[in-house]
């Protein structure tokens, strides 16, 4: 009994000793194991490969639950599968993640006071809790909105997801003040996605729309491929100009993905989903 009990101590020994170790390297890992899904230029690999990786990082959140980093990770790893790999073909599960990374997210917030209870603030609360935020704030403000956007705009029909929306347009109004260049541009695209997608009665609005795209597409240069593939489709699309539609589209299927080596996976499944849209035209027009 007594050797049992030595074999067990020294068992779970072993087993914190290699969380410590984990946990301790956790910071290098996800610097360089992030930049090497951003550069992958094989989408399928990347998507085979990514649901073991997050499940892992759950694993380490288990046992250091309010590690800034492992959340940051996961909000935006969980955001990145669902938009590249999921929403087209299965929009049920990537709803669900969507929501998953927005917990991340809020979690991530909540480790700083003025933004706890964040889902829960009255709009003007949340305003005020928003002009505290500084750069530092951008990524994890960044993918909780993007998050809830998703969520929302894959399940129109729920109340708490739309109720959702409002709170993440003005979450990324602070980014789009504080970083209108972070993710490529990514807040100008968020509202031109925004103002695309919604009816007027709604808050929807084709100009503001078109207006942050260009934005979006004046500032990346046209590397970033997201930009105009979704600007195809949530703006072109909705105004029914199939000549633009069509331009954005060839556009992106015609730029070089390694364009932008740091969004090379992004700009390989836009040409993809560009593809797809535009063999869509004549449904869609």
């Amino acid at each position: 009994m007594r050797a049992h009990a030595i074999v067990l101590l020294a068992l779970m020994t072993a087993g914190c000793s290699l969380k410590s170790v984990a946990l301790r390297t956790t910071g290098s890992l996800l610097r360089t194991g992030s930049a090497a899904y951003h550069t992958e230029a094989d989408p399928a690999l990347a998507k085979d490969a990514m649901p073991g990786q997050l499940k892992l990082l759950e694993s380490l959140l288990q046992s250091s639950p309010d590690d800034p980093r492992l959340l940051s990770a996961l909000a935006e790893g969980y955001v990145g599968y669902s938009f590249l790999f999921l929403e087209d073909e299965a929009p049920e599960r990537a709803k669900g993640l969507y929501r998953r990374a927005a917990d991340y997210g809020m979690r991530l917030l909540g480790r700083k006071k003025r933004f706890r209870g964040l889902d829960r603030m009255r709009p003007e609360e949340l305003d005020t809790a928003l002009k505290g935020a500084g750069r530092g704030d951008v990524p994890a403000l960044y993918w909780t909105a993007y998050a809830l956007a998703g969520w929302a705009n894959l399940d129109m029909n729920d109340p708490e997801a739309l109720a959702a929306l409002p709170r993440a347009a003005r979450m990324m109004g602070r980014v789009l003040e504080l970083d209108p260049g972070f993710q490529f541009g990514g807040p100008d695209i968020f509202f031109g996605v925004y103002y695309g997608v919604r009816p007027r009665i709604a808050g929807g609005d084709p100009e503001k729309s078109k207006a942050h795209f260009d934005a979006a597409l004046s500032r990346g240069g046209g590397r970033y491929l997201t930009a105009g593939l979704l600007c195809a489709k949530y703006y072109a699309a909705t105004v029914l100009d199939e000549a633009l539609f069509r331009n954005l589209l060839k556009s992106v299927l015609e730029a070089p993905a390694d364009a932008l080596p740091e969004a090379r996976l992004a700009n390989e499944v836009a040409k993809l989903k560009a593809k797809k849209l535009l063999e869509k035209t004549d449904d869609l027009f």
